[in-house]
């Protein structure tokens, strides 16, 4: 029990202080410098930021004053926690403006390559400042005005964090003892039981930019470090209280797109007719996304989150912007929610004359927990009587782009299982 205080005691320390200090989408430097340096004293081999996604063209990705904002916060908040300048300068030069840690302890001994995947980002809305609330109470607020952990990517990080160290420490330990094995005993017979219990290849994956579905598409189209045969996906929240579900189904496949109109400027009391209203365009398609026919069997969505329009009261609207998403139950689903939101646009765009572009910024797919796994998972949950109930699974019922990852990892003839806490 006191080393499991030990343990507990770790990870809220690291929660609390990535909940303090709250980096969003594709500009968590902090978090990838401290977890990397973590990791790398651990024992662990490490890979950040363009190591990992090399020249991916980002979805949604920041402006180079945002980039430059972050990592200049980043940099003395690295400092601030005791990592040297010089091996601050040496991560920062390795990311080259980019975030993320995937980081591999291989064992030598044959077995299989487990994944463990954890998102890093927080969302760019203010943190509540309710009385009731740990934060408030216990004074590790953000301290970044706007951006705050409000869906438990902190909690992740943590838990990644210190699991990882833990493996590591393990793994060292059963190193230690098969160098102090009696002479009785061969090497090779340690190992044989060893390889029980720490073997194969253990890898920790760090992803920036889950909001908006837009990291993992990054990672996987990018991926270059091997086979994953089990992997393990997680999230706090989504889950009855108390309640541990195994491997969550139901995951809806999703697209996220902007669309910009462009129109011609008039006046709207002396030449109205000389004008191409992007306002009315934006509108129209708006309306008809709502009209077309849905298929009968499956789940599917639809949203225009955003609408913005127009210079000036007298002027007709020569620019519009919507934000848009789709959803589905299966990707098939969701390609045909797309199509037939794309094809609303363009038809708006020809009837008032103006022209549009479409840029993509988040995608996902569809995806289950494979049922073996989690019920491999749910009897070692059961053994550590953390919970009040134990359910194998459950629907997930939105989107996370961890879906990305365990197509990917199923495509390879793995098995993922995605945790919900």
């Amino acid at each position: 029990m006191a080393e499991q205080d030990v343990w507990e005691k770790k990870v809220v320390a690291y929660r609390r202080l990535f909940h303090q200090y709250p980096e969003p989408g594709w500009m968590t430097f902090f978090a990838t410098i401290l977890i990397a340096e973590h990791l790398e004293k651990a024992g662990f081999e490490v890979y950040v930021g363009r190591e990992i996604l090399n020249e991916e063209e980002l979805m949604d990705p920041p402006t180079e004053t945002e980039i430059t904002l972050w990592e200049q916060r980043a940099v003395k908040l690295a400092e601030a926690q005791g990592i040297s300048e010089e091996k601050v300068a040496v991560w920062m030069a390795r990311m080259d403006h980019r975030t993320g840690v995937v980081a591999i302890l291989d064992t030598k001994w044959k077995g299989k390559t487990k994944a463990f995947r954890f998102d890093m980002d927080a969302l760019t809305v203010a943190e509540s400042m309710d009385v009731d609330r740990v934060p408030v109470k216990e004074q590790f607020l953000s301290q970044n005005e706007g951006v705050s952990h409000a869906c438990g990517h902190d909690g992740h990080m943590a838990l990644g964090l210190a699991f990882a160290e833990y493996v590591a420490e393990q793994y060292s330990k059963y190193v230690k003892n098969v160098g102090e094995v009696p002479n009785q005993k061969s090497v090779q017979s340690m190992q044989d039981e060893i390889q029980s219990e720490v073997c194969g290849r253990y890898m920790f994956i760090f992803q920036p930019a889950e909001e908006g579905v837009r990291g993992a598409f990054a990672f996987r189209h990018q991926w270059n470090f091997g086979k994953i045969d089990e992997l393990y996906c997680c999230h706090i929240g989504f889950a009855p209280e108390d309640t541990f579900v195994a491997g969550a189904k139901g995951f809806l496949a999703t697209s996220k797109f902007d669309v910009i109109f462009t129109g011609k400027s008039a006046h709207a009391g002396l030449a109205p007719e000389r004008g191409r209203n992007a306002l009315l365009a934006a509108a129209k398609a708006t309306m008809d996304m709502q009209a077309f026919p849905r298929p009968e069997t499956g789940i599917t969505r639809l949203n225009v989150g955003k609408l913005e329009a127009g210079e000036a009261r007298n002027t007709i609207p020569a620019h519009a912007k919507m934000i848009v998403e789709t959803r589905g139950e299966k990707g098939e689903l969701n390609t045909y929610m797309k199509e037939q939101a794309l094809s609303c646009i363009d038809q708006a765009a020809k009837t008032y004359g103006v022209t549009y572009e479409v840029r993509f910024q988040g995608e996902s797919v569809s995806a289950a927990s494979d049922e073996e796994l989690s019920q491999n998972v749910l009897a070692v949950a059961k053994r550590t009587s953390v919970f009040s109930n134990y359910i194998l699974t459950k629907n997930f019922g939105a989107s996370d782009d961890g879906a990305v990852f365990m197509d990917m990892v199923e495509q390879q003839g793995g098995k993922a299982v995605y945790m919900l806490l």
